[in-house]
């Protein structure tokens, strides 16, 4: 199997190498790395990595997100931010450049490992299925903030503290949120919560009877004074 390179822009020499040893660790080769925008375009274009990670508070005059930018028009490379910061105003100024994944500083081998094999594979499905006209969410999962696809998504289910994000894999992914502020995020177009416990993408649904909605493969609960209201967003 061919050894994966990852690129590096990173403009703190530790975190660098704290970095480059890591993906040594996990048996990826590793560019050059770059501390500011010029030296990344030309690790870039010259060594032509599977897969970038990006600093977004570079100390030079362009910073990551121009970097990513740059990428997006002219290169067809995935990459990551690492930023210090997970703060809602930086992450929403960052993700209009559409990285595959965020990675929250300080992060371990099992995350960042985590974030460059979802991200490869993201890239991979995105390139051959061009899921990404789709719209996407981007939750944070432990230490990294991951993207999602709406349509992979079945149902959010409240489980005390977390909710559940079920798709229709059959994979369940469990995020640190509260009710309010998922529903903040979601688009009321495509989500509606139907009881405390259940939120459903309404694209999902199969059926609905007298007490249960059925998404996917799932028969869930719901509140019958809601019944109207959702079959006219279903309609």
């Amino acid at each position: 199997m061919k050894q994966l390179k990852i690129g590096i822009v990173e403009d703190e020499g530790i975190t660098t190498e704290i970095i480059v040893r890591t993906l040594g660790k996990l048996n990826y080769k590793v560019a050059e790395p770059a501390s500011t925008y010029e030296e990344a375009i030309n690790m870039l274009t010259t060594e032509q990595p599977n897969l970038v990670l990006i600093d977004i508070n570079l100390n030079d005059k362009k910073d990551g997100i121009d970097l990513a930018n740059y990428i997006k028009k002219h290169l067809n490379i995935p990459f990551i931010f690492l930023t210090a910061n997970g703060d809602a105003s930086t992450i929403n100024r960052a993700k209009h450049s559409r990285p595959l994944a965020f990675l929250i500083k300080p992060f371990t081998q099992v995350d960042l490992h985590a974030a460059i094999e979802t991200a490869l594979n993201l890239h991979q499905s995105d390139t051959s299925t061009s899921k990404e006209k789709e719209q996407y969410l981007f939750f944070k999962v432990g230490g990294v903030i991951e993207k999602f696809f709406i349509t992979d998504i079945l149902f959010f289910e409240n489980d005390a503290r977390n909710f559940n994000i079920h798709f229709n894999d059959g994979k369940i992914v469990s995020i640190r949120i509260t009710a309010t502020e998922l529903l903040e995020k979601l688009p009321d177009d495509i989500f509606m919560q139907i009881q405390r416990t259940y939120i459903v993408n309404l694209n999902h649904i199969q059926k609905i009877d007298l007490s249960f909605v059925y998404v996917g493969e799932h028969k869930l609960i719901y509140k019958r004074s809601l019944k109207e209201k959702l079959l006219e967003r279903i309609k």
